[in-house]
């Protein structure tokens, strides 16, 4: 009779170990580490300067002395200064006319010199990546840009990769939470992670200036990441991830049209930033 409880004490002090054990292991699993990154920079030949710009902005025939004043303003005040990037249609003057061509370069450039160098600098091959995660907001080509990466650095043909395209700024955020996710399903892997914006088909020539922002503010530019739940990494990694938050406040109005790709009233395609941008952005970190 005495043998009874003790058999439920020991089955059940290893039950609370294995608990312990499996909890433990768990949270190793959910750790995520940055073991290093590159931040896409062009080539100077592709700069885009205050000077140039303005050039850019004299091609379009029609836009007003106005206008020209508001756009100019609006590129000295936004602090992006002289060493920004811009596609070569734009630089070439064919942004009105821009081809699929413009933008899978405009990719390829980023992707053969920043996932590149991420490789060298790391000492990790392609072969070792087990997620991949691309984000880009205005480029949707199909096969898709995840499955270019694939293709162009030889991914085992088991790699879980993910495309994400029009969701803007906050994609970023999106493919880390997304890679972090996708790791704690696998042990001891690897996850690139690669941000970018497509400018070359992008650029807006019409008179709307809440679409005209968009020329003003955004250019070439990606980062190239490369994260791994694996503790072996832990004393290499750059930084471990701590805490990351999402809100999604796409059910108010205002945060939903704040950044809109819409026609203009001749039919101009464009990017619109609303006034209501800074208070979404402000919103957003708090669900």
């Amino acid at each position: 009779m005495e043998l009874l409880p003790l058999l439920t004490w020991v089955i059940l002090a290893h039950a609370m170990a294995y608990l312990a054990w499996t909890a433990a292991a768990r949270r190793r699993q959910s750790r995520c580490y940055l073991l290093d990154y590159v931040c896409h920079k062009p080539r100077d030949d592709r700069k885009l300067s205050t000077e140039t710009a303005g050039d850019v902005i004299q091609r379009n025939v029609r836009l007003g002395l106005t206008d020209y004043r508001f756009l100019l303003r609006v590129i000295v005040r936004s602090g992006i200064g002289e060493e920004t990037y811009a596609p070569r249609n734009i630089l070439e003057g064919r942004e009105d006319t821009p081809t699929l061509q413009d933008s899978l370069e405009e990719m390829d450039s980023f992707f053969d010199e920043a996932i590149a160098e991420l490789f060298a600098r790391t000492g990790f091959a392609p072969r070792d990546v087990d997620v991949l995660v691309f984000n880009v907001s205005m480029l949707s080509p199909s096969p898709s840009l995840s499955s270019r990466i694939v293709r162009r650095y030889g991914l085992r043909e088991d790699v879980a990769a993910y495309n994400l395209t029009g969701m803007g700024c906050s994609a970023g955020l999106i493919a880390l939470d997304l890679a972090r996710n996708a790791l704690r399903t696998r042990p001891r892997a690897l996850a690139l992670v690669v941000s970018s914006e497509s400018i070359a088909p992008n650029w807006y020539s019409g008179t709307d200036k809440s679409m005209m922002l968009a020329n003003c503010l955004f250019r070439c530019g990606g980062s190239a990441v490369l994260v791994t739940n694996d503790p072996a990494h832990r004393r290499r990694a750059k930084m471990e991830l701590g805490c990351l938050v999402r809100a999604n406040i796409g059910a108010s109005d205002d945060a939903h049209a704040c950044a809109l790709q819409r026609e203009d009233g001749e039919g101009r395609v464009g990017i619109s930033l609303s006034k209501a941008l800074p208070k979404a952005a402000v919103r957003a970190p708090s669900p």
